[in-house]
């Protein structure tokens, strides 16, 4: 059988059981200290997706409401030519009191063709519009 241990060596013994308790409290803190950091990353990376998708809407809301100023501001510059021309045609037709008819014709003419192509640009710009979605972006997120 072997000798029961002496005093100095209990002692060494409790020291180093000291210190191995020591460093198993330590790597639990570091345990637990993880687990926390992980946690916290992972709520991180929802917050940093909830962000991209907010700014990708916001985005399209951005792009959505700058060309539908621009589609008002090309419709009150028509609106103003439209207005200012029939000041003109109106001057115009009073001025040729003796070649009204004439000028009428002429008039209902250039209109003829006018309207025309107006019509085709107003098409030609919505379909642009529906080609690149603005006038269909997401909603807003709700959270």
């Amino acid at each position: 059988m072997s000798a029961p241990p002496s005093n100095g060596d209990a002692q060494a013994i409790g020291r180093l059981q000291a210190d191995l308790d020591g460093a198993m409290g330590v790597m639990r803190d570091n345990m637990r200290n993880m687990a926390e950091r992980d946690g916290q990353l992972h709520d991180l990376e929802g917050k940093s997706n909830s962000l991209h998708m907010a700014s990708g809407t916001f985005s399209a809301h951005a792009t959505r409401l700058r060309k539908e100023q621009e589609w008002q501001r090309c419709k009150t510059r028509i609106a103003i030519f439209t207005v200012v021309l029939s000041l003109v045609w109106l001057l115009m037709l009073w001025l040729m009191a003796g070649k009204r008819g004439t000028f009428v014709l002429v008039s209902a003419a250039v209109l003829l063709v006018v309207l025309p192509i107006a019509w085709i640009c107003v098409r030609r710009w919505r379909r642009l519009e529906e080609q690149e979605g603005f006038r269909e972006a997401p909603e807003w997120p709700l959270d």
